[in-house]
Protein backbone atom coordinates (compact mmCIF):
# COMPACT_ATOMS: atom_id res chain seq x y z
CA UNK A 1 0.00 0.00 0.00
CA UNK A 2 2.87 2.37 0.78
CA UNK A 3 4.27 2.00 -2.72
CA UNK A 4 0.87 2.54 -4.33
CA UNK A 5 0.44 5.78 -2.37
CA UNK A 6 3.98 6.77 -3.36
CA UNK A 7 3.18 6.25 -7.04
CA UNK A 8 0.00 8.32 -6.74
CA UNK A 9 2.03 11.11 -5.17
CA UNK A 10 4.74 10.74 -7.82
CA UNK A 11 2.51 10.68 -10.91
CA UNK A 12 -0.39 12.91 -9.86
CA UNK A 13 -1.37 15.94 -7.84
CA UNK A 14 -3.99 14.02 -5.89
CA UNK A 15 -3.54 15.28 -2.32
CA UNK A 16 -2.70 12.44 0.07
CA UNK A 17 -1.81 13.93 3.46
CA UNK A 18 0.88 11.52 4.54
CA UNK A 19 4.66 11.62 4.71
CA UNK A 20 6.16 8.35 3.59
CA UNK A 21 9.62 7.12 4.43
CA UNK A 22 10.82 5.77 1.11
CA UNK A 23 14.00 4.99 -0.80
CA UNK A 24 14.92 4.31 -4.41
CA UNK A 25 13.82 0.68 -4.11
CA UNK A 26 10.31 1.81 -3.24
CA UNK A 27 10.20 3.92 -6.39
CA UNK A 28 11.50 1.05 -8.51
CA UNK A 29 9.24 -1.66 -7.10
CA UNK A 30 6.30 0.74 -7.12
CA UNK A 31 6.37 0.79 -10.90
CA UNK A 32 4.02 -2.21 -10.92
CA UNK A 33 1.27 0.19 -9.81
CA UNK A 34 1.65 2.56 -12.76
CA UNK A 35 -1.42 1.10 -14.57
CA UNK A 36 -3.47 1.36 -11.36
CA UNK A 37 -2.54 5.03 -11.00
CA UNK A 38 -3.46 5.40 -14.67
CA UNK A 39 -6.94 4.07 -13.84
CA UNK A 40 -7.28 6.70 -11.12
CA UNK A 41 -6.34 9.42 -13.61
CA UNK A 42 -8.82 7.93 -16.06
CA UNK A 43 -11.61 8.31 -13.51
CA UNK A 44 -10.94 12.04 -13.32
CA UNK A 45 -10.86 12.28 -17.13
CA UNK A 46 -14.19 10.48 -17.51
CA UNK A 47 -15.83 12.53 -14.76
CA UNK A 48 -14.84 15.85 -16.30
CA UNK A 49 -15.76 14.66 -19.79
CA UNK A 50 -19.23 13.83 -18.50
CA UNK A 51 -19.56 17.25 -16.84
CA UNK A 52 -18.38 18.99 -20.00
CA UNK A 53 -20.81 17.01 -22.14
CA UNK A 54 -23.74 17.92 -19.92
CA UNK A 55 -22.77 21.58 -19.96
CA UNK A 56 -21.90 22.12 -23.61
CA UNK A 57 -21.69 19.00 -25.74
CA UNK A 58 -18.91 16.81 -27.09
CA UNK A 59 -16.34 19.51 -27.89
CA UNK A 60 -16.42 21.07 -24.44
CA UNK A 61 -16.31 17.56 -22.99
CA UNK A 62 -13.14 16.79 -24.97
CA UNK A 63 -11.52 20.04 -23.84
CA UNK A 64 -12.35 19.39 -20.21
CA UNK A 65 -11.04 15.82 -20.45
CA UNK A 66 -7.69 17.07 -21.74
CA UNK A 67 -7.51 19.94 -19.25
CA UNK A 68 -8.16 17.74 -16.21
CA UNK A 69 -5.49 15.26 -17.32
CA UNK A 70 -2.95 18.08 -17.54
CA UNK A 71 -4.06 19.41 -14.16
CA UNK A 72 -4.15 16.10 -12.32
CA UNK A 73 -0.69 15.10 -13.59
CA UNK A 74 0.81 18.57 -13.26
CA UNK A 75 1.79 18.42 -16.93
CA UNK A 76 4.61 16.06 -15.93
CA UNK A 77 4.79 14.20 -19.22
CA UNK A 78 4.02 17.24 -21.36
CA UNK A 79 7.16 18.80 -19.94
CA UNK A 80 9.11 15.74 -21.03
CA UNK A 81 7.51 15.91 -24.47
CA UNK A 82 8.58 19.51 -24.90
CA UNK A 83 12.15 18.89 -23.71
CA UNK A 84 12.43 15.85 -25.97
CA UNK A 85 11.33 17.71 -29.07
CA UNK A 86 13.58 20.67 -28.25
CA UNK A 87 16.60 18.41 -27.87
CA UNK A 88 16.19 15.37 -30.09
CA UNK A 89 15.03 17.37 -33.10
CA UNK A 90 17.62 20.12 -32.79
CA UNK A 91 19.93 18.20 -35.15
CA UNK A 92 22.82 18.48 -32.69
CA UNK A 93 25.31 15.91 -31.36
CA UNK A 94 24.25 13.67 -28.45
CA UNK A 95 25.95 15.70 -25.70
CA UNK A 96 24.39 18.93 -26.93
CA UNK A 97 20.96 17.27 -27.23
CA UNK A 98 21.14 16.18 -23.59
CA UNK A 99 22.14 19.71 -22.55
CA UNK A 100 19.20 21.20 -24.43
CA UNK A 101 16.81 18.73 -22.80
CA UNK A 102 17.97 19.86 -19.35
CA UNK A 103 17.35 23.53 -20.21
CA UNK A 104 14.17 24.72 -18.48
CA UNK A 105 13.44 27.26 -21.21
CA UNK A 106 10.72 26.43 -23.75
CA UNK A 107 11.94 26.31 -27.34
CA UNK A 108 9.99 26.49 -30.58
CA UNK A 109 9.97 22.72 -31.07
CA UNK A 110 8.68 22.22 -27.54
CA UNK A 111 5.90 24.78 -27.91
CA UNK A 112 4.77 23.31 -31.21
CA UNK A 113 4.89 19.72 -29.92
CA UNK A 114 2.85 20.52 -26.82
CA UNK A 115 0.32 22.62 -28.74
CA UNK A 116 -0.17 20.02 -31.48
CA UNK A 117 -0.46 17.19 -28.95
CA UNK A 118 -3.18 18.98 -26.99
CA UNK A 119 -5.07 19.98 -30.13
CA UNK A 120 -4.89 16.45 -31.53
CA UNK A 121 -6.08 14.94 -28.24
CA UNK A 122 -9.09 17.24 -28.16
CA UNK A 123 -9.94 16.50 -31.80
CA UNK A 124 -9.53 12.74 -31.41
CA UNK A 125 -11.58 12.57 -28.22
CA UNK A 126 -14.30 14.67 -29.83
CA UNK A 127 -14.33 12.23 -32.77
CA UNK A 128 -14.76 9.06 -30.69
CA UNK A 129 -18.00 7.12 -31.02
CA UNK A 130 -20.39 8.03 -28.22
CA UNK A 131 -20.90 4.43 -27.14
CA UNK A 132 -17.18 3.83 -26.52
CA UNK A 133 -15.84 7.20 -25.36
CA UNK A 134 -15.99 6.58 -21.60
CA UNK A 135 -14.35 3.18 -21.73
CA UNK A 136 -11.63 4.55 -24.00
CA UNK A 137 -10.91 7.56 -21.81
CA UNK A 138 -10.91 5.52 -18.62
CA UNK A 139 -8.21 3.23 -20.00
CA UNK A 140 -6.15 5.78 -21.95
CA UNK A 141 -3.82 6.71 -19.05
CA UNK A 142 -3.61 3.05 -18.01
CA UNK A 143 -1.92 2.21 -21.29
CA UNK A 144 0.23 5.34 -21.35
CA UNK A 145 1.61 4.29 -17.96
CA UNK A 146 2.18 0.77 -19.28
CA UNK A 147 4.25 2.31 -22.07
CA UNK A 148 6.41 3.96 -19.41
CA UNK A 149 7.15 0.49 -18.08
CA UNK A 150 7.97 -0.80 -21.57
CA UNK A 151 10.20 2.23 -22.11
CA UNK A 152 12.06 1.57 -18.86
CA UNK A 153 12.33 -2.18 -19.32
CA UNK A 154 13.63 -2.31 -22.87
CA UNK A 155 16.12 0.56 -22.90
CA UNK A 156 19.28 1.86 -21.25
CA UNK A 157 19.83 5.19 -19.56
CA UNK A 158 21.41 7.85 -21.75
CA UNK A 159 22.70 9.97 -18.86
CA UNK A 160 25.01 9.27 -15.94
CA UNK A 161 22.40 10.49 -13.42
CA UNK A 162 18.89 11.91 -13.20
CA UNK A 163 15.27 11.01 -12.38
CA UNK A 164 15.03 8.47 -15.18
CA UNK A 165 17.78 6.47 -13.55
CA UNK A 166 15.21 5.28 -11.00
CA UNK A 167 13.61 3.09 -13.65
CA UNK A 168 15.37 2.93 -16.99
CA UNK A 169 17.28 -0.32 -17.39
CA UNK A 170 16.24 -1.52 -13.92
CA UNK A 171 12.71 -2.85 -14.47
CA UNK A 172 12.62 -6.64 -14.13
CA UNK A 173 10.50 -9.27 -15.86
CA UNK A 174 8.55 -9.66 -12.60
CA UNK A 175 7.75 -5.94 -12.52
CA UNK A 176 6.57 -6.07 -16.12
CA UNK A 177 4.56 -9.25 -15.56
CA UNK A 178 2.67 -7.85 -12.58
CA UNK A 179 1.99 -4.58 -14.39
CA UNK A 180 0.68 -6.52 -17.41
CA UNK A 181 -1.58 -8.53 -15.09
CA UNK A 182 -3.03 -5.34 -13.62
CA UNK A 183 -3.47 -3.91 -17.11
CA UNK A 184 -5.18 -7.07 -18.34
CA UNK A 185 -7.64 -7.08 -15.46
CA UNK A 186 -8.41 -3.38 -15.89
CA UNK A 187 -8.85 -3.92 -19.65
CA UNK A 188 -11.90 -6.08 -18.94
CA UNK A 189 -13.70 -2.73 -18.72
CA UNK A 190 -13.34 -2.42 -22.50
CA UNK A 191 -12.39 -5.74 -24.22
CA UNK A 192 -11.41 -3.99 -27.47
CA UNK A 193 -8.48 -2.54 -25.55
CA UNK A 194 -6.80 -5.96 -25.24
CA UNK A 195 -5.10 -5.78 -28.66
CA UNK A 196 -3.58 -2.48 -27.61
CA UNK A 197 -1.48 -4.27 -25.00
CA UNK A 198 0.52 -5.70 -27.90
CA UNK A 199 0.23 -2.58 -30.06
CA UNK A 200 1.54 -0.39 -27.24
CA UNK A 201 4.49 -2.77 -26.85
CA UNK A 202 5.32 -2.49 -30.56
CA UNK A 203 4.87 1.29 -30.51
CA UNK A 204 7.14 1.59 -27.46
CA UNK A 205 9.89 -0.53 -29.02
CA UNK A 206 9.82 1.53 -32.23
CA UNK A 207 9.97 4.73 -30.21
CA UNK A 208 12.86 3.41 -28.07
CA UNK A 209 14.77 2.43 -31.20
CA UNK A 210 14.26 5.89 -32.70
CA UNK A 211 15.35 7.77 -29.58
CA UNK A 212 18.27 5.44 -28.90
CA UNK A 213 19.51 6.16 -32.40
CA UNK A 214 19.70 9.84 -31.41
CA UNK A 215 21.09 9.77 -27.86
CA UNK A 216 22.13 6.13 -27.23
CA UNK A 217 19.37 5.46 -24.73
CA UNK A 218 16.38 6.94 -22.95
CA UNK A 219 15.91 9.65 -20.31
CA UNK A 220 13.10 10.73 -18.02
CA UNK A 221 12.10 13.34 -20.61
CA UNK A 222 11.88 10.83 -23.44
CA UNK A 223 9.77 8.58 -21.20
CA UNK A 224 7.41 11.50 -20.69
CA UNK A 225 7.23 12.02 -24.43
CA UNK A 226 6.51 8.32 -24.90
CA UNK A 227 3.59 8.59 -22.48
CA UNK A 228 2.06 11.52 -24.35
CA UNK A 229 2.62 10.12 -27.84
CA UNK A 230 1.26 6.72 -26.83
CA UNK A 231 -2.02 8.38 -25.84
CA UNK A 232 -2.33 9.87 -29.32
CA UNK A 233 -1.60 6.46 -30.83
CA UNK A 234 -4.20 4.91 -28.50
CA UNK A 235 -6.86 7.41 -29.54
CA UNK A 236 -6.06 6.89 -33.23
CA UNK A 237 -6.43 3.14 -32.67
CA UNK A 238 -9.97 3.54 -31.32
CA UNK A 239 -10.88 6.14 -33.93
CA UNK A 240 -9.94 3.68 -36.69
CA UNK A 241 -11.62 0.82 -34.82
CA UNK A 242 -14.83 2.81 -34.52
CA UNK A 243 -14.72 3.63 -38.23
CA UNK A 244 -14.26 -0.04 -39.17
CA UNK A 245 -17.07 -1.15 -36.85
CA UNK A 246 -19.42 1.34 -38.50
CA UNK A 247 -18.47 -0.04 -41.91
Amino acid sequence: MKRLILMIQFLTRVPIPTNLKVDEDDFLHGIIYFPVVGLLIGMFIVSFHYIGYQLGGSFLAAVMAVVIEVFITGGLHLDGLGDTFDGVYSNRPKDRILEIMKDSRLGTNAALAIMMTLVLKIALIDSLAEDMVYGVLLLMPVFSKLCLIYGSKFSVYARSNGMGNLYIGKVTNLHLGIALFFTGVISLIHPWSFPYILLSYIFSLLYIKHITGKIDGMTGDTLGALSELSELFYLFYFLILGFLMKG
